[in-house]
């Protein structure tokens, strides 16, 4: 038995059962086969976490979709899109009477979709911001491990980012501009404005 991607990854990342990360730990100290493969790996998972990676362009995107044809009587995806709506903004409401803290201090914002709340807080100087947020059921499900976030700004991305097991995400350069957020969920487009720059 070898390690296969699904294990290997599992394993990069810790998230197998502690007997089978001691089975795994064990067979790879006498396999150098399934040694080398998870190296390969573990490089793999190192190079997708950079930073320095952007989203596709738009172009390249659509040509990517080209190579899929639509199926005679498809109308389209079966993906619906609603529009998220912002109904909280620390920086809009009232400060608390006697509340402590800095002036420059993070911007908390709530937007709502449906059944989601997405949670965000924005941070740092005016050209270098970053954006650290949580996507949450509002039905009291457990956390939403399946969606990607988009950044984007003037209508195009700037940034993508997968969202952990928690359902949270971060964009680590939030730059000035008409800025919104697309969520990508298996059956549901969400799509919001975000106004981040201080008024």
């Amino acid at each position: 038995m070898h390690l296969n991607s699904e294990i290997a990854f599992d394993f990069i990342e810790v998230r197998l059962g502690k007997d089978q990360q001691t089975f795994w730990q064990k067979h790879l100290e006498g396999c150098s086969e399934c040694r080398e493969d998870l190296g390969s790996w573990q490089q793999l998972a190192t190079d997708l976490k950079r930073s320095h990676l952007k989203s596709a362009s738009r172009q390249v995107l659509n040509n990517v979709i080209e190579f899929f044809p639509r199926r005679q009587g498809e109308s389209g995806s079966g993906i619906r899109s609603v529009i998220a709506t912002l109904i909280f903004d620390s920086f809009h409401q009232p400060a608390l009477a006697g509340a402590r803290g800095p002036s420059t201090a993070a911007r908390q914002l709530v937007m709502r979709a449906e059944e989601f709340d997405v949670h965000i807080k924005v941070w740092g100087e005016p050209y270098h911001r970053q954006m650290l947020g949580q996507l949450l059921p509002r039905s009291g499900e457990s956390f939403v491990r399946v969606a990607r976030f988009h950044l984007l700004r003037n209508g195009e991305r700037v940034e993508t980012v997968a969202v952990d097991e928690m359902g949270e995400f971060q964009f680590t350069d939030v730059p000035e501009g008409d800025l919104s957020l697309q969520i990508d969920l298996p059956n549901l487009t969400v799509i919001g404005a975000l106004r981040v720059q201080e008024d």
